[in-house]
């Protein structure tokens, strides 16, 4: 917090400025020597300097004599361009007082032709907290526009536009709001300030992060958006017309490719059953020669095991056996076989029998259907290694 002058209460930061002397003499109509200050607002124009000057004056009278009400003939400026707040009248509590100083001071610095001076006073008493406070932001605020080497030039420039209103009163010109002859340039007009407009507006941390929140729905919105419109087309065409899809969206059904027949004399095709050794709840499919060994033009027995997932609660299980001719490519699938599962178990294991085709090489698998589609591993008949007669 700033040093605070044992003189009047401002900011050590503040230019001291001496006390007022006597300026040149104005020549002035009979009648006393001082206007009040909303008259002479209404009619003159302040350079920045004066009206720095004025604020300067309305803050050291504060200073001294706090606690008195300011209305708006109680607050004069005289023939040496002295601003005074009269002494006598009502007293009224410090919220009083401070909202007619701000009022007083927001009227001085709007009389100045820079606009940049009535903004630095608005924005310092809209921060005040009290009286006290608005006169320590009030005088920061307009110390640069005092210089102490000119302020009694200043003072008489005061009071010469103190005499000229008075002179353009006695002619009879009216004291009402802007009224009469004016002392500002011609063509001039005063502007109408509004604080709304003065107002520094700046955006919050939550208000910046909305804003960049919405930016970026905005914009990506903007990006998914034909793609979308898109995809809702096809499906709504795929809805209600499926007849009239293009034909680049249809599919023909494809035919498993053949698989040749190897010539006599040679290596027996490999066998693929398509399918894997587990899936879902079944996690292993196993088939062995119930007999230990079969051959070509008999019936083979075969053990198949069925290894299950004991959480999935399976209650039964279908397979059967299936011969893979590998010199002719044909398939002979046997008839399915369901076993039930005993409650927590995790195998159960059957026998089943298929008929060898003679004079060719074969493969047996057994294949799950229920509760999901598995193989196992094919054995050979008569061998892995055989050729085709």
């Amino acid at each position: 917090m700033p040093e605070l002058s044992p003189r009047n209460g401002l900011p050590s930061s503040a230019p001291v400025l001496p006390p007022p002397e006597p300026s040149e003499r104005v020549d002035e109509p009979a009648g006393g020597g001082e206007v009040d200050l909303h008259t002479l607002l209404s009619m003159a124009l302040l350079t920045p300097a004066q009206a720095a000057l004025l604020i300067d004056d309305v803050t050291r009278q504060l200073a001294v004599g706090r606690g008195r009400f300011i209305g708006d003939r109680s607050v004069t400026v005289s023939r040496d361009g002295q601003l005074t707040i009269a002494g006598a009248g009502d007293t009224g509590t410090e919220r009083d007082v401070t909202s007619e100083a701000a009022r007083v001071l927001r009227a001085i610095a709007a009389a100045c032709h820079d606009r940049s001076c009535a903004e630095r006073v608005d924005e310092s008493i809209s921060e005040a907290a009290d009286l006290a406070d608005l006169s320590r932001r009030v005088s920061g605020a307009v110390a640069v526009d005092l210089d102490p080497s000119t302020v009694d030039r200043t003072r008489h420039q005061i009071a010469t536009l103190v005499a000229a209103t008075r002179r353009s009163l006695s002619d009879g010109a009216p004291t009402g709001e802007a009224a009469g002859a004016s002392l500002a340039p011609a063509g001039w007009l005063p502007s109408v300030e509004n604080p709304w407009h003065r107002r520094k507006w700046r955006l919050s941390k939550r208000q910046f992060a909305v804003a960049v929140t919405v930016i970026g729905l905005i914009v990506g919105a903007v990006w998914a958006a034909p793609g979308a419109w898109t995809q809702l087309r096809l499906g709504w065409n795929t809805l209600l017309a499926p007849e009239s899809q293009p034909a680049q969206d249809q599919i023909s059904p494809v035919s498993p490719p053949e698989t040749p027949a190897p010539a006599p004399g040679s290596p027996a095709a490999p066998v693929n059953t398509g399918l894997p050794g587990s899936a879902g709840p079944v996690t292993d499919v196993t088939a062995t020669f119930a007999n230990g060994n079969c051959a070509v033009g008999q019936q083979c027995l075969l053990r198949v095991d069925v290894r299950v997932d004991p959480r999935a609660n399976v209650s039964a299980v279908t397979w059967k056996l299936t011969v893979y001719d590998r010199c002719t490519g044909a398939v002979l699938p046997g008839a399915d076989v369901t076993m039930p599962v005993p409650s927590g178990e995790q195998e159960v294991y059957g026998i089943g029998s298929v008929a060898v085709p003679a004079d060719t090489a074969v493969a047996i698998a057994a294949l799950t259907s229920v509760p999901a589609a598995a193989a196992s591993d094919p054995v050979y008949v008569p061998a892995e290694n055989s050729t085709c007669p």
